[in-house]
């Protein structure tokens, strides 16, 4: 199965998060509307967007307009009710009059976990909208939008998976080992490419860049989606003309 790396290329997370309600086409600003809507560019999925009910709506500000084909999106409980993406070059005329705005895409059954939505092809505009529509939504914790980056090709054979384990051992006067539990496991990949071509180095390097040891994002390994952070900054060496290796190193994030 191909195996897909998912990151903030768009910028939601330095885009401006605000609440409303909708009322076709209209988007009004509404502080009491949803709470803690900023939690869905917060980069974490510990905590949720509450008091998302019937009719309101969430806008995502950025400062031009982002290209976007894929929105990933995490919910910490299974939700029923429908939610609607939009997209616009106006702040608050959702379908527009200019001819570019409308829906991106309808989701009418939303999992616990990450879940993908997609276009056929590549959206840029401004502002992008979600409206909860026929009751509360609840469960909303993170948004990843932008375009996924696929690897051109398999990981070399042997990808290298372990344990960071979250205790921290020590030894009274007495000898006596006691432990303190800070955290769950977390797993680690190391994936191995020996022979990769420029423009897959290049869009690497353009993903580096952007998350750097900062912004988490997810690895899709063929079957799971992975919630990780880069465990050390890419090292690329030419192995051929225009052919590289490099070496990728994960470690999941818990929250």
């Amino acid at each position: 199965m191909a195996k897909i790396f998912y990151y903030d290329s768009a910028g939601i997370s330095d885009a401006i998060i605000t609440a409303g309600t909708f009322s076709s086409p209209t988007f009004t600003v509404s502080s009491s509307a949803v709470t803690n809507e900023h939690k869905i560019n917060d980069q974490s999925i510990a905590e949720a967007v509450s008091s998302f009910h019937d009719e309101d709506m969430i806008r995502i500000s950025f400062s031009s307009a982002v290209d976007v084909r894929h929105i990933l999106k995490y919910n910490t409980v299974a939700d029923t009710n429908d939610l609607w993406w939009y997209m616009s070059n106006h702040a608050t005329n959702i379908t527009g009059t200019d001819g570019t705005s409308g829906l991106f895409q309808f989701d009418s059954d939303t999992p616990a976990g990450w879940d993908l939505i997609s276009s056929n092809e590549i959206k840029s505009k401004q502002y992008w909208f979600i409206r909860s529509e026929d009751g509360l939504f609840q469960g909303l914790a993170e948004v990843i939008m932008g375009v996924k980056l696929d690897f051109e090709v398999e990981p070399d054979i042997g990808i290298s998976t372990s344990e960071q384990f979250g205790t921290i051992t020590n030894t009274s006067l007495g000898g006596i080992e006691y432990a303190y539990k800070k955290h769950n496991p977390k797993s680690t990949w190391i994936l191995n490419f020996k022979n990769i071509s420029k423009t897959f180095r290049d869009n690497l390097a353009n993903m580096e860049q952007n998350v750097t040891n900062f912004k988490k994002f997810v690895y899709y390994d063929g079957t799971n989606y992975n919630y990780v952070k880069l465990g050390k900054t890419l090292k690329f060496t030419e192995v051929a003309f225009e052919r590289y290796s490099v070496s990728i190193e994960l470690i999941e994030q818990l929250s």
